[in-house]
């Protein structure tokens, strides 16, 4: 199915700088995030905001983490969103998404300073929902996007279906995998991966040839996605896949199938639609992926933010779409939808 040529030593030695550049990159965005969050948007503070329905307020997002791409994206268009309706931006992260104490505490922060509008990407649908509540008897609006929260005061959570999405990928994994499969989850507590490890073991039940034999918490860290991999490669030498709750894992997973020279025979299936994970289909260092909408979803947050101040009804549940990327497709994804 796959037609992966390299030698071993090539891929590994391409998996290695791979992964010293996400670390890079994972630590310039979040001290850029840091950066973001001491600072109102430039554009903002200059233009007349008069008459635009964000004038005078404030919107603060504050995602899982900015090491992955997949939140940068969500970061961007609401910035972009926000600043074109008048709005000040800001924003802030912690630097991985195990760090829920310190998610919570920025978005303290965020109330304590009374910002109009405040958008998270919960790390922990428990751990945050005293803030959430916090933020609704002050007035703020809360919107969730990307993973949800406990029952608590937030106005809407914009996301994709994952338990949905989870499925789909069960579906293409079990039509076109046969054999003994692997998961690596996202980190205990989140809601979106959780969901997804959900609806794919609900679903791969419909196929009788795929045995999950294993899974592992990769933390949403690809370092972490290749040493569980190849812990995986290890105790279960026929492994035929690997179904991963995010891309960055997927990547991660794909390097440690690479190194061990098992790219002919194991097929890795990750969660995003990243433009990184769609390159990496097209390298054959991953098989397929699941789309989702991350620019839409930020676009989404503020449009209804918007429509809240103005009175009008918003749903406290909206689903965005996700569709299955593969070598066919992967080129239509190398920038974020």
């Amino acid at each position: 199915m796959k037609k992966k040529h390299l030698a071993v030593f090539m891929v590994a030695a391409v998996a290695a700088l791979a992964l010293i550049g996400c670390q890079s990159k994972g630590e310039n965005e979040s001290t850029a995030a840091e950066s973001i969050s001491q600072e109102t948007s430039a554009d903002a503070a200059e233009e007349n905001t008069d008459g635009l329905p964000g004038s005078g307020k404030t919107i603060a997002f504050v995602p899982k983490q900015l090491g992955n791409p997949y939140f940068v994206a969500i970061r961007d268009a609401i910035e972009d969103e926000a600043v074109k309706n008048g709005f000040e931006f800001k924003c802030n992260a912690p630097d991985a998404t195990t760090e829920v104490d310190k998610q919570v505490s920025i978005c303290e922060a965020f109330v304590a300073e009374g910002v109009d509008v405040l958008i998270i990407a919960p790390n922990d649908a428990t751990a945050i929902v005293d803030v959430i509540n916090e933020a609704q008897e002050k007035g703020i609006a809360v919107f969730l996007v990307d993973s949800g929260a406990d029952e608590s005061g937030y106005v809407s959570l914009i996301s994709t279906d994952n338990y949905a999405g989870g499925e789909l990928a069960a579906q293409w994994m079990g039509e076109n995998v046969k054999g003994k499969v692997a998961i690596i989850d996202g980190m205990a507590g989140n809601e979106a991966t959780t969901q997804r490890y959900n609806g794919f073991m609900e679903k791969i039940k419909e196929y009788p040839d795929i045995e999950v034999v294993t899974s592992d918490y990769g933390n949403g860290d690809m370092a972490t996605a290749m040493t569980v991999a190849e812990n995986f490669l290890t105790a279960y030498t026929d492994l035929a896949g690997i179904f991963c709750c995010d891309d960055i894992m997927a990547q991660g997973a794909g390097q440690a199938v690479a190194a061990s020279g098992k790219s002919e025979e194991i097929t890795i299936c990750g969660f995003d639609g990243s433009p990184e994970g769609s390159q990496a289909i097209l390298d054959g260092l991953m098989d397929a992926t699941i789309a989702q909408l991350p620019a839409t979803m930020g676009r989404m947050a503020v449009d209804y933010a918007i429509d809240y101040f103005d009175g009008k009804e918003v749903e406290h549940s909206i689903n965005t779409d996700c569709e299955i990327v593969t070598a066919e497709n992967a080129e239509e994804y190398l920038t974020w939808h």
